[in-house]
This record gives C-alpha cells, sequence and structure tokens, in this order.
C-alpha cells in the first residue's frame, strides 16, 4: 500500500502531512511512500531528506495516481486533482467540516473515501491522534508570541538603575489546549495572567499556571455536566459575562482569545466599548476570527487599529511555526492510520471501530451520518 502527500494549495498553509520521521515510520511498517516534490520545502523539509528516509519524491499528477492514502493538513483537493486521482483512494487530513461542506461536497459520487480527524471522539486511546490538540496548543503558544511581538513595552517586570518595569497583564479568555498554553507562554515571558472560561471545573488548571481565574456566578449554568468542549450558554449568563470580562479587560495590556463552539458562531466576549476603554497601544489576538470572532471589529488576517489599540486575527498561527506543526500533524495522522493497517498491508475501510465510524465523512462516493451539510 502507498501512503503519499502533495504540496498544500491552501494560501498561508506551510504545513506538510507526512515528515522525513514518520516516512520511516510507515516504512517500517511495511507500507511505501511517495510525496510531490518540495511538499516540505515551507516546513523546512528537503526532499533530499525524504529521499534519504526512504520516500520517493514525484510530481503531483504521479502522486496521486499512485496514492492508496492521501494525507492532507488542510487543503481539499481540486477537481483536476480528484479526476487523477486513484480509484477507491482515502483521503485523511483536517478539513475543518463544519466551514468547508461546500469543498466536502466535491467527493460525493466519485469513489473515494474521505476522512476528517477534525471530528475524531474526545476519548483516551484518540489523545495521540488528536491533530485539533496538538495544533491548538502551538497555537496558543504563538499567540502570545505575537502579541508580544506587537506590543510596544516589555512583558515581566524589570529591576533597573533608571528604574522599575511593571510587567505586563494578559487576559486569556478559553481554557482549552490552546488558551492553557496561552496561559503557560504568556506566564513563562513575565506577565501577570488571568483567564476566564464557562467551563467552572478549569479553575484548577487555569490556577496550577499561576493565572488568576475570572469567575462569572451563574448557578444554574454551574449546575450543568462537565464538558470538553464550551457550549452555548443562557442569554442571562451571556450579560453577566460580559459583564465580567469587561470589567477586568480595560485593565489588560494583551487580551488573547480562544472560545470555540464547534459547528456554531463564535461567541462574542469583547464589545467595541470595552476596546475604547483600554489603554492605548493595548493588543487584542483573537483566534476565533474565522468562526466569527470573539473580539468586535477583528479581521481575518488583518491588524486592526480601534482607538490605538491593535486588534490582530492572525491566519493559521500553527503554520507560522510549520516545522514543529507538521511533526506533530504528521505524527497524529501515523498514530490514526496504524489502527486500521491489516496483515496484508491495507487500510481497513470496513473497520467498526469508533476511530473511523466518527470520523469517515464519505466512503466510497456516498455519505455517512456524519456528513456535514451546513
Amino acid at each position: 500500500m502507498i501512503v503519499a502527500a502533495v504540496k498544500e494549495k491552501n494560501e498561508f498553509e506551510n504545513r506538510v502531512s507526512i515528515t522525513p520521521d514518520t516516512c520511516k515510520s510507515y516504512i517500517k511498517a511495511g507500507l511505501d511512500v511517495i510525496i510531490e516534490k518540495n511538499a516540505g520545502y515551507n516546513a523546512s523539509f528537503l526532499d533530499a531528506v525524504y529521499k534519504d528516509s526512504g520516500a520517493k519524491v514525484l510530481d503531483r499528477k504521479q502522486v496521486l495516481q499512485q496514492a492508496d492514502i492521501l494525507m492532507s493538513v488542510s487543503t481539499m483537493l481540486e477537481n483536476s486533482d480528484l479526476e487523477i486521482l486513484k480509484n477507491k483512494a482515502v483521503i485523511i487530513g483536517g478539513f475543518n467540516p463544519y466551514e468547508n461542506s461546500d469543498k466536502i461536497q466535491k467527493i460525493i459520487g466519485k469513489n473515494l473515501s474521505l476522512i476528517s480527524l477534525d471530528f475524531l471522539p474526545r476519548i483516551s486511546r484518540a489523545q495521540s491522534m488528536d491533530i485539533l490538540s496538538s495544533q491548538a496548543n502551538l497555537a496558543g503558544y504563538k499567540a502570545v508570541i505575537e502579541a508580544s511581538s506587537i506590543f510596544k513595552k516589555a512583558l515581566p517586570m524589570m529591576m533597573t538603575a533608571a528604574g522599575t518595569i511593571i510587567p505586563a497583564k494578559c487576559l486569556i479568555l478559553g481554557a482549552g489546549v490552546a488558551g492553557l498554553q496561552a496561559i503557560a507562554t504568556a506566564k513563562r515571558l513575565g506577565c501577570v495572567v488571568s483567564a476566564f472560561d464557562v467551563r467552572p471545573e478549569v479553575e484548577e488548571q487555569v490556577n496550577s499556571l499561576g493565572a488568576k481565574f475570572v469567575k462569572v456566578e451563574d448557578e444554574t449554568n454551574t449546575k450543568e455536566a462537565q464538558t470538553v468542549y464550551a457550549k452555548e450558554m443562557s442569554e442571562d449568563y451571556k450579560k453577566k459575562q460580559l459583564k465580567a470580562i469587561h470589567d477586568v479587560a480595560i485593565n489588560m495590556d494583551i487580551i488573547i482569545s480562544t472560545a470555540l463552539i464547534p459547528g456554531k458562531k463564535a461567541p462574542l466576549l469583547i464589545e467595541s466599548n470595552t476596546i475604547m476603554q483600554m489603554q492605548s497601544g493595548s493588543v487584542l489576538i483573537d483566534l476565533a476570527s474565522s468562526s466569527g470572532g470573539n473580539i468586535e471589529g477583528s479581521k481575518i488576517g488583518e491588524k486592526v487599529n480601534i482607538n490605538n489599540c491593535i486588534v490582530y486575527a492572525p491566519t493559521n498561527l500553527p503554520s507560522l511555526i510549520a516545522y514543529d506543526a507538521s511533526l506533530l500533524f504528521s505524527k497524529n495522522i501515523f498514530n490514526f492510520i496504524s489502527n486500521f493497517i491489516t496483515e496484508n498491508k491495507t487500510f481497513d475501510i470496513e473497520a467498526k471501530d469508533e476511530l473511523l465510524l466518527k470520523t469517515i465523512l464519505v466512503k466510497n462516493g456516498n455519505k455517512t451520518e456524519n456528513f456535514y451539510d451546513g
């Protein structure tokens, strides 16, 4: 069986779905690896290194014609690619089905299968395959680095002969994987950190990283069962939430928002009137802009000046550290595929494992129950 990767075509996408390290792993497992020329170049993986690792480096058409399993980070193949792709091939990657259902429709009717690891169940044995967590972790880190490069002050306290520089105050909105990494990174850089999340059970994790947890007192919602993801809150809670965040935010130097609800519009957490009351030079980073944004006025890929505060909605932060992001992403996919390789070295598309049943959107050209129509 041949596993393959082609060069990503999405704008701002520098990652690659197979690295030289995972190439060796596939070959050790008895599979052949082919990769498009320069597919890893933007992530600092050269063709010569792939060849040394045992892969064949071919042009795009040759890769598509031969691939039994085609890996992708985020790029949905164009129609011209799909026409070339080998019959019964399996496409695996992270395709963000909630926002790209129209693009995924192109697979319907073709004798191809599509697996999106965005839908991987959040169970313990799937942790090593979890692309959302591995990439969000890096996004949280990079968000703080981006904020520090824009912010016109030092982050840590500094005692100098000329006087004392006070530490920057940083607020993290959302204490999921990205948020927790942002907290940890901001603390390491010397910031005084506060954090907010709708899930009261994450307070202990926030405090363990040295940050102060911002609470919204609401008896109804705190009685709800614990959940991995943030959920849609009541209108009454949202009003209390905006007030609590506003009161803290106006005194912050840096705000990083990471709050997302799968399949729904991102909650608005910072309104323009809050930004208008923040200190000149403050920096706000919105990681939820692709889903509508947590910060009013944010625009995807742009730095917007509001009352001399910079609101930045970066595009694809993991891609800015493509080397490490590719290492983790490619390992996630390898760990997933390894579960479904048969003794005959084929991919078992008929497996009844929930890891496959929950992530396969198109099977042999037909929609599955997981398919998201928007």
